[in-house]
């Protein structure tokens, strides 16, 4: 078994920072996915920093001029962004096939960020609107900035985006062994006027990718696995890339 050589929960992120240099820290959300994590190797030691009580929950929306953003807490559970109707409604359809409906109460928007997973589709719905991101004491960030560095740090306290206009669009369509499956590959797409989009596309690398132009397929080069190689999920990408870019432009 790992050893757990404390558990803290911090009232304030002043706290929480400082618990999170220690050597041993490990952040908690939910805990979906880092206490497995924890419990899948038994030489680890670790200090769980659970997050749950400095105020990092809630989805608001601020204006600023003619813009309006939404935001959402780090602490948000999935099964909020479900539930509000100020969220776009990809999103909120995203956010169905992010995990089992057992346990989208407990995970958050801020760990289902940090974990980078390259299956997360509604990450790739984030990148898709061009989703900014908030790290204590730091200015807010790209998403997709965030993504493409090699070793991210600091605890996410939001993320935003701007609120999608009467003339946007999106969708989004996967391919999976079965519906119920994880998807080998999706594509999330928006537009924010007829003629200009971009597309998110989730198995073909190590986190999300952004695709801005069709050209950009050929850069592709995906890990293969027992669900797919790396040609296969390749094709996938490029068959669901011109399916969204199609329903997008219709």
């Amino acid at each position: 078994m790992p050893s757990v050589l404390a558990y803290h929960r911090p009232q304030s992120l002043d706290e929480a920072q400082k618990l999170s240099s220690e050597k041993n820290a490990v952040l908690i959300g939910g805990g979906t996915l880092v206490i497995p994590q924890v419990l899948s190797n038994p030489s680890r030691e670790a200090e769980i920093i659970d997050l749950q009580s400095i105020g990092l929950a809630g989805i608001t929306s601020e204006s600023e001029g003619s813009e309006t953003s939404i935001k959402i807490g780090a602490m948000s559970r999935l099964s909020d962004l479900i539930n509000n109707d100020e969220i776009p409604l990809v999103l909120r359809e995203l956010s169905t096939k992010e995990l089992p409906s057992t346990l989208r109460t407990q995970a958050t928007i801020g760990g289902t960020i940090a974990e980078r997973s390259s299956e997360s589709i509604l990450l790739s719905g984030f990148l898709a609107l061009n989703a900014e991101i908030q790290i204590h004491e730091k200015n807010w960030i790209p998403l997709n900035e965030y993504l493409q560095s090699s070793s991210p740090t600091g605890i996410i306290t939001a993320i935003k985006f701007s609120s999608p206009s009467h003339d946007s669009n999106s969708c989004f369509h996967t391919v999976g062994r079965t519906p119920m499956d994880v998807p080998i590959v999706s594509a999330v797409g928006y537009s924010e006027s007829k003629g200009k989009f971009q597309v998110s596309l989730t198995g073909v690398a190590e986190v999300p990718t952004l695709i801005t132009a069709a050209d950009e397929l050929a850069n592709l080069n995906p890990q293969g696995d027992f669900r797919g190689s790396s040609d296969y999920r390749k094709h996938l990408a490029s068959v669901l890339y011109k399916r969204v870019s199609e329903e997008l432009q219709a």
